[in-house]
């Protein structure tokens, strides 16, 4: 049987909803650990479809969100195909167990202003691939494939899913070059400057950044958790 961790899963719109609990996997319950615990920036996940990558996703853009109202963040993908039509769905879904739903607490290509939400730090000139949430967070949807899609970006934090697909040279050059912005109030957040990939296992060469990142997430792991917890935490981690 697997073994389960269940957290608490708040509502961030103005509604008065019930606190959640959610069950997660070990593996969803590490991440959550290293992120909101030890504010382990750098985190990589490598897993098979259907062993829940998009929690992961879903818990960390609502960490964000929360701890970092106004800010700005990324979610990337190598097209725009890619993210509408994979990566936005399961994202949704991983939000909406943490409480975050649509057209309630985010919108999805306009501004919310109209709805009454709170604007970010750098809004946008075009909202057509920005999610806005209530509190004035946006995540900037972010294409690979469209050298100028991040440029000029000042960024919180960066999400990205099925990692192994991205180009680096690109993902470096568009994306984690602006993961950059600044804010006296956000210094010890835990997604401050995060980033945070999942992935299913790389099966091209293309994908070989991903083996290098764990090496160096590894190494951050063994800084930050102390030597008693360290055996039993490798062992979970999903990096």
């Amino acid at each position: 049987m697997k073994k389960i961790q269940k957290t608490m899963a708040t509502n961030f719109s103005q509604y008065n909803m019930p606190i959640r609990e959610v069950t997660l996997n070990w593996m969803q319950a590490s991440v959550e650990l290293a992120i909101n615990t030890y504010k382990i920036k750098n985190i990589t996940v490598k897993a098979a479809r259907g062993s829940g990558k998009s929690t992961i996703l879903g818990g960390a853009i609502r960490t964000a969100v929360k701890e970092m109202p106004r800010s700005t963040g990324v979610i990337v993908g190598e097209t725009f195909v890619q993210i509408k039509s994979r990566t936005l769905p399961s994202t949704k879904e991983g939000m909406e167990m943490f409480g975050l739903y649509e057209g309630l607490d985010y919108v999805v290509g306009r501004c919310g202003k109209e709805l009454g939400f709170e604007m970010p730090f750098q809004a946008p000139d075009s909202w057509q691939n920005v999610i806005h949430f209530r509190n004035g967070t946006i995540a900037v949807m972010v294409s690979l494939d469209n050298p100028n899609s991040g440029r000029g970006l000042n960024a919180y934090w960066v999400i990205g899913d099925e990692a192994a697909l991205l180009t680096y040279e690109r993902l470096y050059n568009n994306v984690i070059t602006t993961n950059r912005a600044k804010k006296a109030i956000f210094k010890n957040k835990p997604m401050l400057h995060s980033q945070i990939f999942v992935t299913s296992v790389p099966m091209t060469k293309k994908g070989d950044w991903i083996h290098h990142r764990e090496k160096l997430a590894l190494e951050e792991v063994r800084n930050r958790i102390p030597l008693h917890l360290r055996k039993h935490l490798l062992r979970l981690m999903p990096i």
